[in-house]
C-alpha cells in the first residue's frame, strides 16, 4: 500500500541522504541538529499546511494515503511536529512550499500517473 506513497518514499530517501552526507563528511551531526531547529514550524505555518494538504487531497494532487502520511506527522500539534526527526521535517517543509506555490497558481488540476 505505501509503495506508491510519495511522502513515505521521500521520508526514506531523505533519511538515507542525510546519513550518507554525514558519512561522506559533507555535513556534521551538529549541522543536522541546527537544521532540525531551523525547520521548526509555528502555528500559522501548521494551519497553512493542514489547509493546503487537505486541498491537495481533495483536488487529487495527493492521494488519500499521502494526505494521511502528512497528517500523521502533524497529529498532536505544532510541538509534536517540531520534535519529528529532521528528515521528516525537511520533507514536510519542502512539500508545504511546493503546495503553496501550487495554490498561488490557482490550484491547477494536475494529472497524476497512477501506478499500473
Amino acid at each position: 500500500m505505501f509503495d506508491d506513497n510519495r511522502i513515505v518514499n521521500a521520508f526514506d530517501k531523505m533519511k538515507a541522504q542525510i546519513a550518507q552526507r554525514i558519512e561522506n563528511g559533507l555535513t556534521t551531526e551538529a549541522k543536522v541538529k541546527d537544521a532540525h531547529k531551523a525547520l521548526d514550524m509555528d502555528l500559522e505555518e501548521y494551519i497553512s499546511l493542514q489547509e493546503v494538504k487537505s486541498l491537495a487531497v481533495a483536488m487529487e494532487l495527493l492521494t488519500v494515503d499521502e494526505g494521511q502520511s502528512i497528517y500523521a506527522t502533524l497529529e498532536g500539534g505544532v510541538e509534536r511536529f517540531n520534535r519529528q526527526p529532521v528528515h521528516i521535517k525537511s520533507v514536510i517543509n519542502s512539500m508545504h512550499a511546493q503546495l503553496l506555490t501550487w495554490k498561488r497558481a490557482g490550484c491547477p488540476k494536475i494529472k497524476r500517473k497512477r501506478p499500473a
